[in-house]
């Protein structure tokens, strides 16, 4: 799995985190079923201060491919999706255009 996004760490576990409605509080998500019994709610959430987590930190995954380095983010059916803003190396590696400024391919 490629992680993208904000995270902290709480009570040793990494989370990735949104802002809460609350001014000084963060909102945890996560996919363990057995974080309920620490309080967390259905969808695996729970609101806490930002006095109760050490750092907040942004992850942004990289891959490797044929010698570039391109953003990585997980892909329909477990394939990867590759990405970048660069006009040059899209066409070079045969990247389809998906936005404005960024292109965009699959791999198995």
């Amino acid at each position: 799995m490629i992680r993208k996004g904000e995270y902290t760490i709480y009570n040793g576990k990494e989370y990735r985190f949104i802002e809460s409605k609350s001014k000084g509080f963060i909102e945890l998500i996560s996919n363990n079923k057995e974080d309920m019994n620490y309080g967390f709610l259905h969808y695996y959430t729970k609101v806490i201060s930002l006095n109760e987590v050490e750092k907040l930190f942004l992850i942004h995954s990289f891959a490797k491919y044929k010698g570039e380095l391109f953003g990585a983010s997980n892909g329909k059916n477990g394939k990867i999706l590759l990405s970048t803003p660069h006009l040059k190396l899209a066409e070079k590696y045969g990247f389809y255009r998906t936005d404005k400024y960024l292109y965009s391919k699959m791999l198995i």
